[in-house]
């Protein structure tokens, strides 16, 4: 490569990668709007700091890579058994410490696994604000659906999601977990061309379980019968 070229390349910023299999989680802390306002900016950054501690070291945890961060986070993981362990052990530590702060604390989760296209920003486009990586592929907006739909405490998965984590559940039950696994039906999401059925994940006395209603960006399909 010549010096041009590289030059050329690491002020564009990284080529795009090949198409890979990823799962894709991405979880959003529920009215943290209102948390604010309910406690004040101070009070509310000190406990949104210590929620994105929990979440990053938990991530480490169970191998995730985060690429976005906003009211929540955007994450990565190579297989679907990284993405619900890690979504278990969150949705309990954090009503841990929802108790423990005396503060109303729930999040949404969706998870999805599909191709998606990685490619890495240059340090100039991160100096100006871009992400240092950046994920594209329908597997993102299906899984931000998935978030969208799911009630607060609520972890939704699809269905390649849920089959490929119940032939690894050993993996779970050596962890310790002990999944409640639900299947709540079809549903056509908006700007997504088939339906997506859409299954539940969660323990005893954390999850949700109440199968969501329809919304603007979410039709549940009922049976004609």
């Amino acid at each position: 490569m010549s010096d041009s070229h590289a030059s050329d390349e690491q002020h564009q910023g990284g080529a795009v990668g090949e198409p890979s299999l990823r799962t894709i989680l991405i979880l959003d802390l529920a009215d943290s709007t209102a948390l604010v306002d309910q406690l004040g900016d101070q009070r509310a950054s000190e406990l949104i700091r210590r929620h994105d501690r929990l979440a990053r070291d938990l991530m480490r945890r169970h191998r995730g890579r985060e690429i976005d961060k906003s009211d929540g986070f955007l994450l990565l993981f190579e297989r679907p058994v990284q993405a619900i362990a890690f979504a278990l052990e969150y949705q309990r530590r954090l009503k841990e410490l929802a108790q423990l702060e005396s503060t109303p604390m729930a999040a949404r989760i969706g998870i999805h696994v599909g191709e998606v296209v990685l490619w890495e920003n240059s340090a100039d486009e991160v100096a100006r604000g871009a992400k240092p990586v950046d994920v594209e592929g329908l597997a993102k907006p299906v899984a931000a659906r998935l978030m969208a739909l799911a009630g607060p405490g609520q972890t939704l998965l699809s269905a390649m999601v849920h089959g490929l984590t119940e032939r690894a559940s050993i993996d779970l039950a050596e962890a310790g977990r002990m999944p409640i696994w639900k299947a709540h039906g079809s549903y056509r999401f908006k700007g997504v061309s088939e339906p997506t059925l859409v299954h539940e994940v969660g323990e005893a006395g954390v999850g949700n379980f109440r199968t969501p209603p329809s919304s603007a960006k979410a039709q549940r399909l009922l049976p004609w019968w």
